[in-house]
């Protein structure tokens, strides 16, 4: 698989942004929570967590809401790869996330040696609401974490990289990346 810079979109929380550490470490330090990131092995993590819908609801909040006042951090290699690609062409993300403002702050504070206008941010609200926006704009790849939204992507002729997280490790037909790493192994440099 070789894929050319403009063809390939990315997925925010749990591909960029490292959100799911820090809701752990919020669980703990906030509410005395002592689960792992490694016990969340859905990704609806609520019915593998025994914590308290009110407390999992207000971190997800502030997690939403402020991303960068709450201490959300990229996932290790994702600034290098995606300011070393925006030289190419522009970063396009789409995100389930309900709100565009915070989350797009968020990504050009961390993005802070790309040019503002190379970086596209869409907000759906639902999962299923990335198909059209990824069609409507021409592309042919999406760095995903969530498994259950591959099937929707290839059906509609998107092909899912799923990166790997450990609400994502049932069997599935898709391609795996581990890493930022592995998916500057994919793209096609000039």
């Amino acid at each position: 698989m070789r894929i050319a810079p403009n063809e390939i979109a990315f997925d925010v929380d749990g591909v960029f942004a490292d959100t799911f550490h820090l809701f752990v470490a919020k669980a703990r330090s906030d509410y005395g929570y002592r689960f792992e990131y490694e016990d969340i092995t859905e990704y609806d993590f609520m019915k593998v967590l025994d914590m308290d819908a009110e407390a999992s609801d207000a971190i997800v909040q502030t997690l939403i809401e402020s991303p960068l006042e709450s201490g959300v951090r990229p996932i290790s290699g994702a600034v290098q790869v995606l300011t070393r690609l925006s030289l190419c062409a522009p970063l396009h993300f789409v995100t389930a996330r309900p709100q565009k403002k915070p989350i797009l702050d968020w990504v050009q504070h961390q993005l802070p040696e790309v040019d503002r206008g190379r970086i596209r941010l869409e907000v759906t609200g639902v999962h299923t609401e990335k198909i059209p926006v990824l069609r409507e704009m021409g592309f042919k790849y999406f760095v995903e974490d969530r498994l259950d939204t591959c099937p929707l992507l290839e059906q509609n002729g998107i092909t899912p990289i799923l990166f790997e997280q450990p609400w994502n490790r049932k069997p599935h037909p898709y391609h795996v990346v581990r890493d930022w790493d592995d998916i500057s192994m994919l793209i096609d440099w000039p």
